[in-house]
Protein backbone atom coordinates (compact mmCIF):
# COMPACT_ATOMS: atom_id res chain seq x y z
CA UNK A 1 0.00 0.00 0.00
CA UNK A 2 0.99 3.34 -1.46
CA UNK A 3 0.47 6.60 1.04
CA UNK A 4 0.32 9.72 -1.49
CA UNK A 5 -0.07 13.09 -0.98
CA UNK A 6 -0.38 15.27 -4.10
CA UNK A 7 0.11 19.41 -4.27
CA UNK A 8 -1.73 21.48 -6.79
CA UNK A 9 -3.19 20.67 -10.55
CA UNK A 10 -2.68 17.28 -11.51
CA UNK A 11 -2.12 16.74 -15.32
CA UNK A 12 -1.33 13.69 -17.84
CA UNK A 13 0.60 13.82 -20.79
CA UNK A 14 -1.21 10.54 -21.75
CA UNK A 15 -2.75 10.10 -25.44
CA UNK A 16 -6.42 10.44 -25.00
CA UNK A 17 -8.96 7.54 -24.55
CA UNK A 18 -10.39 5.79 -27.81
CA UNK A 19 -13.86 6.48 -28.22
CA UNK A 20 -16.02 3.24 -28.55
CA UNK A 21 -19.52 4.32 -28.50
CA UNK A 22 -21.44 7.62 -29.54
CA UNK A 23 -21.15 10.07 -26.71
CA UNK A 24 -24.66 10.60 -24.19
CA UNK A 25 -25.56 14.75 -24.83
CA UNK A 26 -27.68 16.52 -22.56
CA UNK A 27 -29.50 19.67 -22.97
CA UNK A 28 -29.53 22.32 -19.99
CA UNK A 29 -32.63 22.33 -17.90
CA UNK A 30 -31.55 25.19 -15.78
CA UNK A 31 -29.89 28.39 -15.80
CA UNK A 32 -26.54 28.86 -14.20
CA UNK A 33 -26.73 29.66 -10.69
CA UNK A 34 -24.02 31.58 -8.48
CA UNK A 35 -23.49 30.29 -5.23
CA UNK A 36 -21.68 33.14 -2.79
CA UNK A 37 -19.57 31.59 0.21
CA UNK A 38 -16.98 33.29 2.42
CA UNK A 39 -14.25 31.60 0.88
CA UNK A 40 -14.88 30.22 -2.56
CA UNK A 41 -17.46 30.90 -5.15
CA UNK A 42 -19.59 27.97 -7.03
CA UNK A 43 -21.93 28.17 -10.68
CA UNK A 44 -24.52 24.85 -10.64
CA UNK A 45 -26.43 23.96 -13.56
CA UNK A 46 -28.58 21.16 -14.50
CA UNK A 47 -28.33 18.63 -17.68
CA UNK A 48 -30.94 16.60 -18.71
CA UNK A 49 -33.92 14.81 -16.50
CA UNK A 50 -35.17 12.40 -13.86
CA UNK A 51 -32.18 9.63 -13.59
CA UNK A 52 -30.61 10.85 -16.53
CA UNK A 53 -29.96 14.58 -14.55
CA UNK A 54 -25.98 15.52 -14.23
CA UNK A 55 -25.26 18.79 -12.11
CA UNK A 56 -22.28 20.79 -13.54
CA UNK A 57 -20.45 22.62 -10.41
CA UNK A 58 -17.52 25.17 -11.40
CA UNK A 59 -16.04 25.90 -7.97
CA UNK A 60 -13.26 28.84 -7.59
CA UNK A 61 -10.91 29.78 -4.49
CA UNK A 62 -9.13 32.76 -5.87
CA UNK A 63 -9.82 34.70 -9.42
CA UNK A 64 -8.68 33.95 -12.46
CA UNK A 65 -9.57 31.70 -15.36
CA UNK A 66 -9.27 28.50 -13.80
CA UNK A 67 -11.76 26.69 -11.71
CA UNK A 68 -12.52 23.19 -9.94
CA UNK A 69 -15.05 21.14 -11.77
CA UNK A 70 -17.47 18.20 -10.32
CA UNK A 71 -19.68 16.27 -12.84
CA UNK A 72 -22.33 14.22 -10.49
CA UNK A 73 -25.19 12.05 -11.53
CA UNK A 74 -27.28 8.86 -10.11
CA UNK A 75 -26.13 6.92 -13.35
CA UNK A 76 -22.42 8.53 -13.99
CA UNK A 77 -20.40 5.21 -13.16
CA UNK A 78 -16.15 5.56 -13.69
CA UNK A 79 -14.88 3.27 -16.41
CA UNK A 80 -12.61 1.83 -13.09
CA UNK A 81 -12.83 1.68 -9.55
CA UNK A 82 -9.20 3.86 -9.53
CA UNK A 83 -7.60 6.40 -7.47
CA UNK A 84 -7.34 8.96 -10.63
CA UNK A 85 -8.68 8.58 -14.26
CA UNK A 86 -7.03 9.54 -17.00
CA UNK A 87 -9.23 11.56 -19.06
CA UNK A 88 -10.00 13.53 -22.44
CA UNK A 89 -11.83 16.88 -21.81
CA UNK A 90 -12.32 19.65 -24.54
CA UNK A 91 -14.47 22.85 -24.75
CA UNK A 92 -16.09 23.02 -28.34
CA UNK A 93 -16.07 23.67 -31.25
CA UNK A 94 -13.19 25.67 -31.10
CA UNK A 95 -11.06 24.55 -28.34
CA UNK A 96 -8.98 21.40 -28.74
CA UNK A 97 -8.84 18.32 -26.51
CA UNK A 98 -6.54 18.25 -23.63
CA UNK A 99 -5.70 15.31 -21.10
CA UNK A 100 -6.36 15.72 -17.34
CA UNK A 101 -6.82 13.83 -14.21
CA UNK A 102 -9.81 12.74 -12.82
CA UNK A 103 -10.80 11.90 -9.38
CA UNK A 104 -13.96 9.28 -8.92
CA UNK A 105 -15.89 10.83 -5.54
CA UNK A 106 -19.45 11.26 -4.97
CA UNK A 107 -21.68 14.22 -4.27
CA UNK A 108 -24.47 13.79 -1.64
CA UNK A 109 -25.83 10.31 -3.00
CA UNK A 110 -24.26 10.75 -6.83
CA UNK A 111 -21.60 9.52 -8.42
CA UNK A 112 -18.69 12.60 -8.87
CA UNK A 113 -16.22 13.43 -11.08
CA UNK A 114 -13.75 15.63 -9.11
CA UNK A 115 -11.77 17.85 -12.19
CA UNK A 116 -9.27 19.91 -10.42
CA UNK A 117 -7.66 23.51 -11.51
CA UNK A 118 -9.18 23.50 -15.45
CA UNK A 119 -9.45 26.45 -17.89
CA UNK A 120 -11.31 26.15 -21.00
CA UNK A 121 -8.49 26.13 -22.85
CA UNK A 122 -5.61 23.63 -22.88
CA UNK A 123 -2.53 24.74 -21.36
CA UNK A 124 0.28 25.17 -24.12
CA UNK A 125 3.65 23.59 -23.75
CA UNK A 126 5.31 26.48 -22.16
CA UNK A 127 2.21 27.06 -19.56
CA UNK A 128 2.70 23.36 -18.90
CA UNK A 129 6.68 23.80 -17.84
CA UNK A 130 5.91 26.90 -15.89
CA UNK A 131 2.66 24.74 -13.75
CA UNK A 132 5.21 22.10 -13.29
CA UNK A 133 8.44 24.55 -11.89
CA UNK A 134 5.66 26.35 -9.59
CA UNK A 135 4.47 22.82 -8.01
CA UNK A 136 8.42 22.51 -7.43
CA UNK A 137 9.22 26.00 -6.39
CA UNK A 138 6.13 28.06 -5.39
CA UNK A 139 7.07 30.50 -7.90
CA UNK A 140 3.87 32.00 -9.12
CA UNK A 141 2.46 31.42 -12.52
CA UNK A 142 0.98 34.21 -14.15
CA UNK A 143 -0.74 32.90 -17.35
CA UNK A 144 -2.43 35.13 -19.94
CA UNK A 145 -6.44 35.55 -19.75
CA UNK A 146 -8.07 33.29 -21.64
CA UNK A 147 -10.61 36.43 -23.00
CA UNK A 148 -14.66 37.01 -23.36
CA UNK A 149 -14.59 35.95 -27.12
CA UNK A 150 -12.83 32.48 -26.47
CA UNK A 151 -15.28 32.20 -23.77
CA UNK A 152 -18.58 33.31 -25.63
CA UNK A 153 -17.42 30.62 -28.11
CA UNK A 154 -17.82 27.69 -26.38
CA UNK A 155 -21.15 25.86 -26.72
CA UNK A 156 -20.56 22.18 -25.13
CA UNK A 157 -18.25 20.23 -23.25
CA UNK A 158 -17.27 16.93 -23.99
CA UNK A 159 -16.10 13.93 -21.10
CA UNK A 160 -14.33 11.19 -22.40
CA UNK A 161 -12.75 8.42 -20.64
CA UNK A 162 -14.07 8.48 -17.78
CA UNK A 163 -17.43 6.97 -18.23
CA UNK A 164 -18.61 4.06 -19.86
CA UNK A 165 -20.30 6.66 -21.96
CA UNK A 166 -18.66 9.56 -22.87
CA UNK A 167 -20.71 12.64 -22.09
CA UNK A 168 -21.75 15.64 -23.90
CA UNK A 169 -23.27 18.83 -21.68
CA UNK A 170 -24.19 21.43 -24.10
CA UNK A 171 -23.44 24.39 -21.67
CA UNK A 172 -23.85 27.41 -24.55
CA UNK A 173 -21.65 30.50 -24.59
CA UNK A 174 -19.98 30.70 -21.24
CA UNK A 175 -18.55 34.17 -20.78
CA UNK A 176 -21.16 35.86 -18.71
CA UNK A 177 -21.34 33.30 -16.16
CA UNK A 178 -17.29 32.81 -16.06
CA UNK A 179 -16.98 36.65 -15.49
CA UNK A 180 -19.94 36.43 -12.47
CA UNK A 181 -17.83 33.52 -11.24
CA UNK A 182 -14.99 35.82 -11.51
CA UNK A 183 -16.52 39.22 -9.87
CA UNK A 184 -17.77 36.42 -7.00
CA UNK A 185 -14.01 35.69 -6.43
CA UNK A 186 -12.73 39.28 -6.35
CA UNK A 187 -16.07 39.96 -3.85
CA UNK A 188 -13.85 37.06 -1.70
CA UNK A 189 -10.65 38.83 -1.53
CA UNK A 190 -12.36 41.86 -0.04
CA UNK A 191 -14.07 39.75 2.73
CA UNK A 192 -10.14 38.20 3.61
CA UNK A 193 -9.58 41.56 4.56
CA UNK A 194 -7.23 42.54 1.42
CA UNK A 195 -7.30 45.80 -0.92
CA UNK A 196 -8.52 44.43 -4.41
CA UNK A 197 -7.27 46.86 -6.68
CA UNK A 198 -3.84 46.70 -4.99
CA UNK A 199 -4.37 42.73 -5.73
CA UNK A 200 -5.34 43.09 -8.89
CA UNK A 201 -2.08 45.25 -10.04
CA UNK A 202 0.54 43.24 -7.77
CA UNK A 203 3.67 43.13 -9.39
CA UNK A 204 4.46 39.73 -7.43
CA UNK A 205 1.98 37.06 -5.77
CA UNK A 206 3.48 35.70 -2.72
CA UNK A 207 7.03 33.19 -3.24
CA UNK A 208 7.02 30.23 -1.50
CA UNK A 209 10.47 29.65 -0.68
CA UNK A 210 10.41 25.99 0.08
CA UNK A 211 9.67 23.49 -2.24
CA UNK A 212 5.92 22.47 -1.93
CA UNK A 213 7.35 18.79 -1.81
CA UNK A 214 8.73 19.71 2.15
CA UNK A 215 5.61 21.11 3.42
CA UNK A 216 3.86 17.28 3.48
CA UNK A 217 4.40 14.15 2.93
CA UNK A 218 3.24 10.17 3.15
CA UNK A 219 4.43 10.41 6.77
CA UNK A 220 2.02 12.86 7.76
CA UNK A 221 -1.22 10.85 6.43
CA UNK A 222 -3.47 10.26 9.71
CA UNK A 223 -2.51 6.78 10.64
CA UNK A 224 -5.81 6.23 11.61
CA UNK A 225 -7.61 7.59 8.68
CA UNK A 226 -4.92 5.11 6.70
CA UNK A 227 -6.33 1.93 8.59
CA UNK A 228 -10.21 3.13 7.70
CA UNK A 229 -9.05 3.83 3.99
CA UNK A 230 -10.25 7.70 4.45
CA UNK A 231 -9.49 9.68 1.53
CA UNK A 232 -9.74 13.45 0.57
CA UNK A 233 -9.37 17.02 -0.87
CA UNK A 234 -8.36 19.84 0.46
CA UNK A 235 -8.52 23.42 -0.43
CA UNK A 236 -6.60 26.16 2.07
CA UNK A 237 -5.66 29.68 2.04
CA UNK A 238 -2.59 31.37 3.37
CA UNK A 239 -2.74 35.22 4.40
CA UNK A 240 0.91 36.16 3.67
CA UNK A 241 1.77 39.71 5.70
CA UNK A 242 4.32 41.98 4.71
CA UNK A 243 7.10 40.66 5.76
CA UNK A 244 6.82 37.19 4.63
CA UNK A 245 5.18 35.74 7.68
CA UNK A 246 2.22 33.46 7.95
CA UNK A 247 -0.51 35.74 9.23
CA UNK A 248 -3.57 33.14 8.92
CA UNK A 249 -4.63 29.44 7.32
CA UNK A 250 -8.51 29.18 6.58
CA UNK A 251 -9.60 25.74 4.67
CA UNK A 252 -11.55 27.00 1.81
CA UNK A 253 -13.40 23.50 1.20
CA UNK A 254 -12.52 20.67 1.99
CA UNK A 255 -14.28 16.90 1.84
CA UNK A 256 -13.42 16.09 5.21
CA UNK A 257 -12.70 14.66 7.74
CA UNK A 258 -11.88 17.47 9.86
CA UNK A 259 -8.51 15.60 10.77
CA UNK A 260 -7.20 16.62 7.10
CA UNK A 261 -8.30 20.27 7.66
CA UNK A 262 -6.17 20.53 10.73
CA UNK A 263 -3.34 18.85 9.58
CA UNK A 264 -3.29 20.74 6.22
CA UNK A 265 -2.89 24.15 8.36
CA UNK A 266 -0.95 22.67 11.08
CA UNK A 267 1.52 21.82 8.18
CA UNK A 268 1.11 24.81 5.82
CA UNK A 269 2.14 27.44 8.74
CA UNK A 270 4.93 25.43 10.20
CA UNK A 271 6.81 24.32 7.22
CA UNK A 272 5.79 27.42 4.43
CA UNK A 273 8.49 30.08 4.14
CA UNK A 274 7.50 32.75 2.07
CA UNK A 275 8.61 36.15 0.23
CA UNK A 276 6.05 38.48 0.25
CA UNK A 277 3.76 40.14 -2.48
CA UNK A 278 4.79 43.44 -3.56
CA UNK A 279 2.25 45.61 -5.25
CA UNK A 280 2.67 47.55 -8.28
CA UNK A 281 5.55 50.05 -6.98
CA UNK A 282 7.24 47.63 -5.78
CA UNK A 283 6.49 48.17 -2.44
CA UNK A 284 5.98 45.02 0.21
CA UNK A 285 2.12 44.23 0.67
CA UNK A 286 -0.11 42.07 2.35
CA UNK A 287 -1.47 39.25 0.02
CA UNK A 288 -2.95 35.54 -0.27
CA UNK A 289 -1.78 32.26 -0.99
CA UNK A 290 -3.68 29.18 -1.92
CA UNK A 291 -3.51 25.73 -2.78
CA UNK A 292 -5.49 21.90 -3.41
CA UNK A 293 -3.95 18.74 -1.47
CA UNK A 294 -5.21 15.82 -1.74
CA UNK A 295 -4.69 12.96 0.12
CA UNK A 296 -4.75 9.08 -1.43
CA UNK A 297 -4.24 5.62 -0.41
CA UNK A 298 -2.83 3.34 -3.72
CA UNK A 299 -2.30 -0.28 -3.33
Amino acid sequence: MRLLIFVGIFATTLPAPSQAREPIRLKPTSNWHLDYAEDSCRLARKFGTGDDEIMLLLDQFEPGDSFHMIVAGSKLRPKTATMFLDVSLRFGPDEEDFETKVTPGDLGTKRALIFSGERIAALTDTEKALADEHKKTGVPVTLPPIGNARESAVRWVEIKGATRDNLILEVGPMSKALDALRACSWDTVKLWGLDVEEQKTLSRAPIATRSLDTWFSADDYPKNLVLNGVQGNVNFRLIIDETGKIESCNIQKSTRPMEFDELVCKLATKRGRFKPALDAAGKPVRSYYRQTIAFRIQG
